[in-house]
């Protein structure tokens, strides 16, 4: 019942999330599993058969910096198979209201791009890469736009503050590792056990992969095994019910992080005018110089104060002499 990194079969890795400078910008961690995601916007015209639906693309890179099995070049199999996976559980379920997008119908729409970039691969990549996407989705914040008539008005943000996207839930997805029992018959007897969140040399000695994608109201918004061992539906429906206990957890540790980024941005905005604070300034004491006594001048400033008197009187002599 114990694994290679010394965790149960139901135990997960941590999940760490970093927030970059820009809105849009988050690192996802899984233990040493690391993901980047990046989201941007830009204002396009709508394709005629959807006049007043925004886009949404994602966009999914594994490289060697990851991983020394991905090449360099066109996107692998595994990349594309993430990214057809991302935008099944996002676009797919409807998590993101693609009509809050449309800003004059027709003529002017939102398009959201979201690049994700695989950064290490220690295992349930695809999970990392999906949780990246849908962190950068929640953090992405887009320019307001005032809409008059037929035109509209984009406003940076230093005019107006920038407003985050319409998004109704947050499908996470829960990968389990299927090993063939060994007390089954063989392949294909339908007895599999399962393990959490699995390592790269768990997945390199796996059955098969079961994702099932769970909201934070314990919603199913999606089943996806990508071949290996036949599994029937029960083990799915046990799996099911793991995946909502995790993905509660999952979405209430996002959920936590988000708003601690939030303040902490509101609170940079608010002390815009004060660069440093207190303890981060250098103080330099410096020598004070000696205080005479109270009523008394330094010699030379008396002997110069005497002449400009003596100055003073001689120039009022002249003038009533005169």
């Amino acid at each position: 019942g114990v694994r290679i990194d010394g965790r149960a079969l139901s135990a997960c890795r941590r999940l760490g999330l970093r927030f970059g400078a820009a809105h849009g910008e988050v690192e996802v961690t899984f233990g040493p599993t690391r993901a980047l995601g990046i989201c941007t916007g830009e204002i396009v015209t709508p394709p005629p058969e959807r006049p007043n639906e925004g886009r949404i693309s994602f966009h999914v890179e594994f490289g060697p910096i990851a991983s020394p099995t991905f090449e360099v070049g066109r996107p692998s199999v595994q990349a594309t198979a993430v990214a057809n996976l991302i935008e099944r559980l996002i676009k797919g379920s409807r998590a993101v209201d693609a009509e809050a997008l449309c800003i004059v119908g027709g003529q002017k729409v939102w398009s959201i791009r979201v690049d994700v970039r695989a950064l290490d691969d220690d295992g349930n990549l695809s999970d990392a890469c999906c949780i990246a996407a849908l962190c950068s989705l929640l953090h992405f914040r887009k320019s307001d736009v005032e809409v008059r008539g037929d035109s509209a008005n984009c406003f940076s943000a230093e005019e107006r503050v920038p407003v985050p996207l319409s998004i109704h839930h947050l499908p996470v997805p829960v990968t389990f590792a299927l090993f063939e029992s060994q007390g089954g018959t063989g392949k294909g007897s339908g007895q599999a056990k399962w393990i959490l969140d699995p390592n790269r040399l768990e997945e390199a000695a796996m059955d098969g992969a079961l994702c099932v994608a769970v909201n934070q109201h314990g919603e199913l918004c999606g089943v996806h095994k990508p071949g290996g061992m036949p599994v029937d539906f029960a083990l799915i429906e046990h799996c099911k019910e793991v995946a909502v206990g995790r993905a509660q957890e999952l979405t209430g540790r996002i959920r936590a992080e988000l708003d601690a980024d939030l303040a902490k941005r509101q609170e940079a905005r608010r002390n815009v005018h004060q660069a440093f604070g207190q303890a981060q300034l250098l103080t330099v004491e410096m020598a004070a110089p000696s205080v005479q006594a109270a009523g008394q001048e330094p010699e030379p400033a008396q002997a110069a104060n005497g002449k400009r008197r003596q100055g003073w009187r001689s120039r009022a002599r002249s003038a009533a002499e005169e």
